[in-house]
């Protein structure tokens, strides 16, 4: 059984990361270097494409040397690249430069999530669900944590904005190394399966999701770029007002991310994915007419809540569908699927923003999550 300090452990340097990626793609993107550059909303969304491009590019790929190399090598791999490139995107000056940086950080992330779920599954059980709940509780906390140091930031101005959020990623590069090596195996070890046998094993899977996954990962990514913006330039939130509003979705889903995946353990996680999509879809495309500071707050908890049933449910089906001697390449696979909404998603939100109406994302985000 996986001991409850490595499972911390692995919670805490991906949730680093997870900080520094929610304040990248959120707030500093959108507002820092977009401003410096001078780009149009459409730049941005495509900026935002490109890192997730390339991270779905690479879990082909990263996922299949998890199995191979070993998780903790994986996870060593992407913590210190992805420093690497972020100090890239800090000495950037040019748009060229900046969408280089990105497409590194993107392979840079790549291998996290599948090395750190791959090893996480395998001691889980069948609490695999509140397993989940627990470790993305803590990405919840890492992500609104740096989506509002990020916006409290970008007020200032001030030339080393960027640089301070090297340093989460430098503590998630030196504390993997104190996570433990991969276990050794007593079993004989049994012929990998091809390529091919791969990818008939996974579609077979992704085949049983289709309906639900195709639009989900599209609505995921429509709001990335417009979200902070609209909130600032639309409905006129201050720093501190949007601060508390990001608090109360991201505290929300923190709160109740490890008890919802219990639940989910317990009454079945296909009906708690089920309910918990269907509540997210009507809230999005409510935040248009929430006209007053408390409706739109308590709109922002009920997304909150409605996430924290999807999140460890929804990944509780994948992991379920997935043979364990596989489980990384698979996760690698899976995710570069569900990725593909990064890379569609925020163009279709910025082309949305610039062409419709700035609302117009979230009624095509929740429309697509009611498919």
């Amino acid at each position: 059984m996986k001991s409850p300090g490595e499972t911390a452990l692995l919670a805490i340097t991906v949730g680093l990361v997870e900080f520094v990626h929610g304040a990248l793609l959120f707030v500093l993107l959108p507002t820092l270097v977009a401003e410096r550059l001078g780009w149009a909303m459409g730049t941005t969304g495509a900026a935002i494409s490109t890192y997730f491009f390339t991270e779905v590019a690479a879990k082909l790929v990263s996922g299949w040397l998890v199995d191979r190399l070993g998780s903790r090598r994986m996870l060593l791999l992407g913590f210190w690249y992805y420093l690497a490139a972020f100090l890239a995107l800090v000495l950037s000056r040019t748009t060229w430069e900046v969408f280089l940086s990105l497409a590194a950080m993107g392979a840079a992330a790549s291998p996290l999530w599948p090395a750190a779920l791959t090893r996480l599954s395998r001691s889980a059980g069948a609490q695999v669900g509140e397993a989940l709940g627990q470790m993305y509780s803590t990405w919840f906390l890492g992500a609104g944590l740096g989506i509002g140091v990020a916006t409290l930031l970008s007020r200032t101005n001030h030339p080393n904005s960027l640089s301070v959020f090297l340093v989460p990623l430098l503590g998630a590069a030196l504390l993997g190394w104190l996570v433990p090596g991969d276990p050794t195996s007593t079993e004989p070890v049994r012929s990998r399966p091809s390529v091919g046998q791969l990818l008939r094993l996974v579609g077979a899977s992704l085949a049983k999701l289709a309906t639900s996954l195709i639009p989900q990962i599209i609505a995921a990514g429509v709001l990335i770029p417009v979200v902070v913006p609209y909130l600032e330039i639309v409905r006129g939130l201050d720093e501190h007002q949007l601060l508390v509003l990001m608090v109360l979705c991201m505290g929300t889903g923190l709160l109740l991310l490890a008890p919802a995946g219990r639940i989910g353990d317990r009454f079945g996680r296909r009906r708690t994915y089920g309910v918990g999509l269907g509540v997210v879809a009507v809230l999005l495309i409510a935040v248009p007419f929430c006209h007053s500071l408390w409706v739109l707050a308590l709109d922002f908890i009920g997304i909150g809540v409605g996430y924290a049933f999807v999140l460890p449910a929804w990944n509780s089906i994948l992991l379920r569908l997935l043979p364990a001697d596989i489980r990384g390449a698979g996760l690698g696979i899976m995710m570069t699927v569900e990725g593909m909404g990064g890379v569609i998603g925020p163009l279709v939100g910025g082309l949305l923003w610039q062409s419709s109406h700035p609302s117009a994302p979230f009624y095509v985000s929740g429309g697509l999550l009611l498919v």
